[in-house]
């Protein structure tokens, strides 16, 4: 059996009554208990909070400080290449100035007369243009054989004209076949070479008109014999595949002037030298204009009938 509660009483009022202490409920003690407890959590919590911020700091303060070195970085190598570019810039386009400045005034003199005479040389050589009648007529010449008789020179003529290759006859006993004409040996050497094909044999030589009678040497040979020596130099070298400037072609052109203002005599191979120039000469105008080949043939081809009238006029002594 249970145990009775004692109970105490109090006598008031000369009555006793009993006296009973309030005892709290089970669900009053939970209370603070329950309050208790979620302080404690709360506390826990605020407490681990606590102690995260730190690491959290840290992680900021660390990942700031990596991205200020790498804006840094970034920024000192940005101005790093600015200033190579710009120095090397400066290097490469100011440094030269100066230096083309700083040449020397004779140098720079000196530089200009030798492009002026390069651009304006030529392959003719110049022709002494105050000859008197004293001097010599003298031209090279390409000897394409020497036959006995006229009928085998005759016929081996007409083989090299079928061949498109420029041809006289000069001489009675031996018959000396012509096929080219120029100013000097060296440049008929061009010429001859391009003739080898269908020729036999070639030989250069000059010819020199010593004993010629000068009393036949009128004004209109003597200025044919100028003008005679500029198409044959011309004529040459264009074959040759050399080189010939404006002024070459001046002078030309003054020099035929001047032949064709001369007047002419009664004589038959007088008038068929002067005829044969005149025909050389606009041949050889036609080849500045159209660049033929075929016209500077045409020209040596008049050339040498010239000579061979000429040769008529002036024979050579053996």
């Amino acid at each position: 059996m249970d145990k009775q509660r004692q109970e105490i009483t109090v006598r008031i009022n000369g009555k006793e009554r009993p006296f009973a202490v309030d005892h709290p409920q089970q669900n009053d003690k939970a209370e603070p208990l329950k309050v208790v407890m979620e302080e404690n959590v709360s506390s826990i919590e605020a407490s681990k909070q606590t102690a995260s911020f730190p690491s959290i700091k840290k992680k900021q303060n660390k990942s700031l400080r990596w991205n200020a070195r790498a804006k840094s970085a970034l920024v000192s190598t940005v101005i790093a290449v600015i200033v190579g570019t710009s120095f090397g810039f400066i290097v490469l386009n100011m440094i030269p100035k100066q230096k083309s400045h700083s040449l020397p005034a004779e140098e720079a003199a000196l530089s200009a007369p030798i492009e002026t005479e390069t651009s304006t040389q030529s392959d003719i050589k110049p022709v002494n243009e105050n000859r008197d009648v004293s001097t010599p007529f003298t031209i090279s010449v390409i000897q394409a054989g020497v036959f006995s008789n006229a009928k085998a020179a005759a016929g081996y003529a007409k083989r090299l004209k079928s061949s498109s290759i420029p041809v006289v006859t000069v001489g009675e006993q031996p018959v000396a076949l012509l096929i080219g004409v120029g100013q000097d040996k060296e440049t008929l050497r061009k010429v001859s070479q391009l003739y080898e094909d269908g020729v036999q044999s070639t030989y250069i030589k000059s010819l020199s008109f010593n004993d010629a009678d000068n009393s036949k040497r009128t004004s209109v040979i003597q200025e044919g014999e100028t003008l005679y020596m500029y198409m044959a130099a011309v004529s040459a070298v264009l074959l040759g595949k050399g080189d010939v400037k404006g002024d070459a072609w001046e002078e030309l052109e003054n020099h035929y002037k001047q032949f064709a203002a001369k007047s002419i005599p009664n004589d038959k191979h007088v008038k068929q030298y002067v005829s044969a120039i005149k025909n050389a000469y606009l041949a050889l105008v036609a080849y500045k204009t159209n660049q033929q080949e075929e016209l500077l043939r045409k020209t040596q081809q008049e050339l040498l009938e010239a000579l061979q009238s000429y040769m008529s006029i002036f024979p050579l002594r053996s």
